[in-house]
């Protein structure tokens, strides 16, 4: 039987050592790749030849954060399957990674049984939730989003330009934000701008930690 082909993303090293010595030690599994940010794991998949049939991705990486690498690598491979590893339960997370498209969201509290039951299910073409947040899940969907997501000011701000707020927080300057997102300097701060309308944010101070509130930076 052919082993299905599987990349692992997280920042966290010695996890994703780990994560990747529990997908090998399974015999219908083969980790054909690895990535530490969400830059790296976009290069790492659109390299591989033939592609990935799974990707377990976490959400909060320096760089590129979960949710933008998932948007990229499906903008190249719509029909790539994406099981989401992350210490984040709010809904607007899950919410958010389904409408970009994943297949499975797990909760890294699981144990290594329910990660392999979550990464199978996904690789059959199924869709897995962790069971303690399927039901606000699936509430939400059925109530059209009102209940768990209501609309804010996040909402108005674009995918670039959460990108450059999360480089923001990180400390990168203009500069080695423009390198990093092949834009120009004068585009970064045009989004940083725009950014501090539309949230009423008038510093850096300000933009870190709204940016850690939303998870898109660490603390």
């Amino acid at each position: 039987m052919e082993k299905k082909r599987v990349v692992v993303v997280d920042d966290n090293t010695l996890l994703r050592e780990g994560l990747c010595l529990m997908i090998n030690a399974d015999e219908s599994l083969k980790v054909v790749g690895e990535a530490h940010d969400g830059l790296s794991a976009v290069e790492t998949i659109l390299a591989l030849e033939p592609g990935p049939d799974l990707v377990l991705m976490d959400l909060s990486m320096p760089k590129m954060d979960g949710l933008s690498a998932i948007r990229e690598i499906r903008r190249h491979l719509p029909d790539i399957r994406i099981l989401t590893l992350t210490i984040h339960d709010a809904d607007h997370f899950v919410l958010d990674c389904f409408e970009e498209g994943v297949s499975g969201y797990c909760l890294k509290d699981a144990t290594q049984e329910e990660l392999l039951t979550a990464v199978n299910v996904v690789l059959s073409g199924k869709t897995y939730i962790s069971p303690g947040i399927a039901d606000k899940v699936m509430e939400g969907y059925l109530e059209g989003r009102k209940t768990l997501k209501k609309k804010s000011a996040w909402d108005n701000v674009t995918p670039r330009e959460r990108e450059v707020l999360k480089l923001v927080a990180e400390g990168y300057t203009s500069k080695e934000i423009a390198q990093m997102l092949c834009i120009s300097p004068k585009t970064v701060e045009r989004h940083r701008s725009n950014i501090m309308g539309k949230l009423d944010l008038h510093n850096v101070s300000e933009l870190t930690s709204f940016a850690i509130d939303q998870g898109l930076a660490a603390p």
